[in-house]
């Protein structure tokens, strides 16, 4: 027996008959929906904002008022102090790993930065994803704070980074092709 999508004409019919209900024609509908929605921006070109967007994008962005504290009832996105972190061998520095592909040598991880902690100057073969989830660290690009996204291109060093003062600087690192400490 062959089987063949029923066309909104059949449906409409069916409902009419009430042997199909109106949520199930709605809950179909909508997965379809959001299954095309979601396929939206993988086919859109990945465009670099102009100098002059980005400076005004800057401009609003320290224009905005300081954030208001979180009240005491608001629970963090993920509880960082639960997680099994493994010393990194530089103090007030440790690790935890997320996903390390041995075909690859991508390593996905969590890094905590205690504040005023700085890590070993090292390279990224493949270059770097960074996420900052919590505090802040600079180095000698800049400085970065929670929110902040940063790609280190392939071949990019790292030096002299260290934490904010503030709270722990967690960060979510992708590192592609894995990462080269460098002599101090």
């Amino acid at each position: 027996m062959e089987h063949r999508q029923l066309t909104a004409d059949e449906q409409l019919a069916i409902f009419a008959m009430e042997a199909l209900d109106e949520a199930s024609v709605c809950r179909r509908e909508l997965k379809e929906i959001r299954a095309a929605l979601a396929l939206l921006p993988w086919g859109l070109p990945a465009v670099d904002p102009s100098p002059q967007l980005k400076a005004r994008l800057f401009e609003r962005v320290r224009a905005w008022p300081a954030p208001v504290a979180e009240p005491a009832s608001v629970p963090r996105m993920m509880d960082f102090s639960l997680l099994d972190w493994q010393a990194s061998g530089h103090p007030g520095v440790s690790l935890h790993m997320l996903r390390h592909d041995q075909a690859t040598g991508t390593i996905t991880a969590l890094a905590k930065l205690q504040p005023g902690a700085t890590y070993s100057s090292h390279r990224h073969p493949g270059g770097e994803d960074c996420l900052v989830l919590q505090g802040g660290f600079r180095d000698r690009r800049g400085e970065y704070r929670a929110g902040d996204f940063i790609y280190y291109e392939p071949g990019s060093e790292h030096h002299d980074i260290q934490a904010l003062e503030g709270d722990e600087c967690v960060l979510l690192l992708v590192a592609h092709g894995g990462m080269e400490l460098l002599p101090s």
